[in-house]
Formats: structure tokens, C-alpha cells, sequence
């Protein structure tokens, strides 16, 4: 695609974006966003913790049925419900292992970035680097390139 050169588009994460700023700044301004969005989440890992005592809970559950001897149609019950108790545990866990970094406020304010706008498929195909930052942003967010 031509509108790869054009100086105020970047790629990221697959996509496409145009900004007033040079490309260059502008894709800086956006990782530095991206880096302290992942350093403030990074010590929150609630979707590990709900599925390893989901795991558990299970596991614990199909354990102590199968050396009670409990009838089949039991687990039907049962082990949704050990899902259920485990995943509930694991978030406890994880609150408690997490203490005040769940509240706690973040030390540095978080980066801003420059108004950055999408560019879609149908905009891409028909623009080029020539094309103005301003007409490439109008027609991004239309969605479409009017026809002259």
C-alpha cells in the first residue's frame, strides 16, 4: 500500500494510523502508553488465578467423588459447583496475595497521545503518501474516500 510512506501514518498491531504529529513521534507516544498501561495491569493477573482454582476446585471435587464412589449423575451437580467454589477461591487468593496494589493509585500520571485515527481497508486502497494528514483523517473517519 502507498499510504505506508505517507509521513504521518504508522503500523501498529496490524492496523494502520494516521495523526497531525509525524509518524515517527506519534508511534513513540502510543508505546510509551502501551508501557504504562502494561506496568500498571502487570501485577493483576486475575484470569490466571480464576482458572487455576477453577482447575482446582474441579479437580478436588471429581477427587473426593470418585473415593466416596459417588454415582456418575452426582457430578452433573457437583462439579460445576467445584468450578464454581474454585474460581471463587482463586479470586480470594489473588485479592489477598495482591493486598493494596489493587487500590493503590499510580505513581506517574498515565502518557497521552496525539488525536490518532484508524485507517480503514477501503482508505487505504485509495490513498497515496501525497494525500494531505487532514483529508486522510476526514475520510478515515467517514469510512470512505468521496469521489472527486
Amino acid at each position: 500500500m502507498a499510504v505506508d510512506a505517507h509521513p504521518n501514518v504508522f503500523r501498529f498491531d496490524g492496523r494502520l494510523w494516521v495523526s497531525e504529529l509525524p509518524a515517527a513521534e506519534a508511534r513513540a507516544q502510543l508505546l510509551e502508553q502501551r508501557a504504562w498501561d502494561a506496568a500498571q495491569v502487570k501485577s493483576q493477573r486475575w484470569v490466571v488465578s480464576l482458572v487455576l482454582g477453577a482447575v482446582v476446585g474441579t479437580a478436588a471435587t471429581l477427587g473426593l467423588g470418585t473415593l466416596a464412589g459417588l454415582a456418575p449423575a452426582v457430578y452433573l451437580v457437583l462439579l460445576p459447583l467445584g468450578f464454581g467454589a474454585g474460581a471463587v477461591l482463586g479470586a480470594v487468593v489473588n485479592k489477598r496475595m495482591l493486598g493494596d496494589r489493587l487500590t493503590a493509585p499510580a505513581t506517574t500520571p498515565r502518557p497521552t497521545t496525539a488525536e490518532l485515527t484508524r485507517i480503514p481497508p477501503s482508505v487505504a486502497r485509495r490513498t497515496d503518501e501525497s494525500t494531505p494528514a487532514d483529508d486522510l483523517i476526514a475520510w478515515s473517519k467517514q469510512g470512505f474516500v468521496p469521489k472527486a
